[in-house]
């Protein structure tokens, strides 16, 4: 038993000792996505179900990253999609389109191991949503209006590599963000509002594997939670708490 033991933690030894994984020290990459999501308003007071958009969303990422001496990277995603509307208030309308597109460039330190590579991370990212739900109809007889949000936030991160494995987690730091409802295509009586909206927070999780030295695939849940909105410069609309919840997959390869 005893020279069993010895064998096997030699084969294990040897085993590691031959399979040390070499990282790159620079990444480029391009991914198609396709992901599902969901958009959910709740009541201010009551904290209850207020209206709600659900779908999918398909879109291309890009990735650039060194961690020569310093971690620098950028990533950058565009999207369409289309979700449907359902409001206990106003009824439902299907199909409706959704652009997204996010930036976010990034700043660490790596840390490399024996045979894992682990970095902390902050940053600085902007989010651009267009939900294009204007002159459309609820099933109810309401008009639709084009609703777009910015939101402006701080990345605060770590990235472990180990083989072909990839596993990254962001804690998203809300800064700023705007809100503005486009009124005037649902009432020509009615102006456009904004909407300044100052707190909340967000977190992305990523798994990533290499199939190949030259492509892989990434699994993603993206996560948003944005408190109630200052008043507009009226002082007669405000933008509810809001969530949004997003998971996907990606192809990428490496250029």
């Amino acid at each position: 038993m005893k020279k069993f033991k010895n064998f096997v933690i030699s084969f294990i030894i040897l085993f590691i000792s031959t399979h040390v994984y070499s990282f790159e020290d620079k990444k480029s990459e391009l991914g198609f996505y396709f992901s599902t999501k969901v958009y959910e308003e709740r009541h201010p007071v009551d904290n209850s179900f207020f209206m709600s958009q659900d779908g999918w969303m398909i879109g291309i990422d890009s990735n650039s990253e060194s961690y020569e001496d310093l971690y620098t990277g950028f990533k950058t995603r565009l999207a369409y999609g289309q979700v449907d509307y359902t409001s206990n208030g106003t009824g439902t309308i299907t199909g409706v389109p959704d652009y997204q597109f996010e930036t976010t460039g990034y700043l660490g330190l790596p840390s490399e191991g024996t045979n894992s590579r682990t970095t902390y991370f902050t940053g600085l990212g902007f989010r651009y949503l267009l939900n294009a739900m204007g002159h459309q109809a609820t099933s109810t007889g309401h008009a639709g209006y084009d609703r777009e949000s910015r939101y402006v936030y701080l990345p605060i991160g770590i990235n472990f590599e180990t083989g072909p494995w990839e596993f990254r987690g962001e804690y998203l730091h809300f800064l700023y963000g705007q809100q503005t409802s486009k009124l005037s295509q649902a009432s020509p009586g009615l102006g456009d509002i904004t909407n300044d909206q100052e707190e909340g927070s967000g977190i992305k999780l990523r798994a990533k594997y290499y199939t190949s030295t030259d492509s892989g695939y990434e699994f993603y849940t993206d996560y948003w939670d944005i408190a109630d909105s200052k008043l507009d410069t009226t002082g007669n609309f405000m933008e509810p708490r809001n969530t949004t919840s997003e998971l996907g997959i990606k192809y990428f390869f490496k250029f």
